[in-house]
């Protein structure tokens, strides 16, 4: 960069320099960020190349220095952010979320993986204010960037009620979550007198004796994982609860199994409040729609899935599909909010087979998602959506 007039100088923490004739003052939040800056500045005056004076207009910009510091790419003129070898514009509020876990050393993998998965997403407003409604509410990222929602259920109508079922399902989780052990350290029996489930640890099993289960007037129906994989996984034992969807009461809707809707039906307009598509959201949506009768699934959406987050309601969210895992407990009238990550091997199978779908599609030159009602034509070329996709075969498979 030829005729570049700058000079700088450091005064403690802060650094005064002018580039061009044109003034800028960086009052730094450290001595030694002072310093990182006043050698950029010294190195672009002895050598004043593009290179050079970017990096000093970055770290100028509190925005682009995040992006410098995080090894993100940044567009100057615009001010934007990018992940390194993509065009995909990253939203201000995760860039901030970036440049917090950049400076504590915090593990980007959930947020980084989330963004991959939401740069899929065909709708620019999704992926521009999902991440604000997250951060507003009681949601989590999985390892894999996957969402944990919530969505509020009744029984299906004129099925037989899994009480085995739900029982396994919320004691599966909450051995994991909160005592932190493996289920298979604990046997689910039953008493033979009231018909209730219980589990306790095999040590406890193992001092009855087999003999002494008739005297205890109970059924011993084995250990808790394995009984969770008998149901949930292999489905050996028929004792999968079944659920409906409160608003048509028509859905039949399994843990294990995704719940699908086209993108077609769906309304990607955030200005209503309640339209096509299916709803999740946090456990402010669940606890106050459906009544006392309801049931709360703890589901797993894909970013890519999310079809609208409504403006004036921005604790629920219309997507094209969720993938519901287990049953959340209630404690003094709140839901127990599932934070664990076992069963995204579950779900990812799933996510493979859409993601080989859509790269079909795209290497086909056609759009990989149907368009959802009252949203805007995808507005990126074929090559950057390949990209894309093809980065998260990658990071899945290999």
């Amino acid at each position: 960069m030829k005729n570049v007039q700058i000079q700088a100088i450091k005064v403690g923490s802060v650094v005064n320099i002018s580039l061009n004739g044109k003034l800028h003052k960086k009052n730094c939040g450290s001595a030694k960020e002072a310093d990182e800056l006043f050698h950029l500045v010294l190195k672009a005056k002895e050598t004043p190349s593009d290179e050079n004076i970017n990096d000093v207009k970055r770290y100028l910009n509190e925005k682009l220095r995040v992006a410098f510091l995080a090894g993100l790419e940044s567009d100057l003129e615009t001010g934007e952010i990018f992940l390194e070898g993509f065009n995909t514009p990253i939203p201000n509020a995760l860039v901030e979320v970036i440049k917090d876990y950049h400076e504590h050393g915090y593990p980007m993998t959930p947020v980084m993986n989330f963004w991959k998965l939401l740069m899929i997403n065909p709708d620019k407003r999704v992926r521009t204010s999902l991440f604000n409604f997250i951060a507003t509410h009681d949601f989590v990222l999985t390892d894999k960037g996957y969402m944990v929602v919530y969505k509020a259920v009744y029984d299906f109508p004129n099925e037989k009620k899994s009480v085995l079922g739900e029982f396994v399902s919320n004691q599966f989780l909450h051995v994991k979550k909160d005592w932190l052990c493996s289920p298979n350290k604990y046997t689910v029996y039953k008493d033979c007198e009231t018909g209730n489930y219980a589990i306790t640890k095999n040590k406890t099993v193992e001092g009855w004796g087999i003999e002494s289960n008739g005297d205890l007037n109970i059924e011993v129906l084995g250990k808790l994982g394995d009984l969770y994989k008998k149901i949930f996984v292999d489905g050996e034992i028929d004792e999968v609860p079944v659920y409906t969807d409160i608003h048509t009461q028509s859905m039949r809707i399994v843990l294990g199994q995704p719940v699908l809707m086209d993108r077609k039906k769906c309304n990607g307009d955030p200005a209503v409040e309640c339209s096509y598509g299916l709803h999740v959201g946090s456990t402010k949506y669940v606890t106050t729609f459906g009544g006392d009768s309801k049931s709360v699934l703890v589901c797993f959406v894909n970013p890519a899935n999310v079809v609208a987050v409504p403006e004036y309601d921005n604790s629920k969210m219309r997507v094209s599909e969720y993938f519901p895992f287990a049953l959340a407990s209630f404690n003094d009238g709140k839901i127990d909010i599932i934070e664990q990550k076992y069963f995204e091997s579950d779900y990812q199978q799933y996510e493979e087979k859409q993601l080989f779908e859509l790269i079909k599609k795209v290497k086909k030159s056609e759009k990989p998602f149907e368009k959802a009602i009252n949203t805007e034509e995808e507005d990126r070329p074929m090559s950057e959506l390949q990209k894309i996709i093809d980065s998260r075969l990658i990071d899945l498979v290999g």
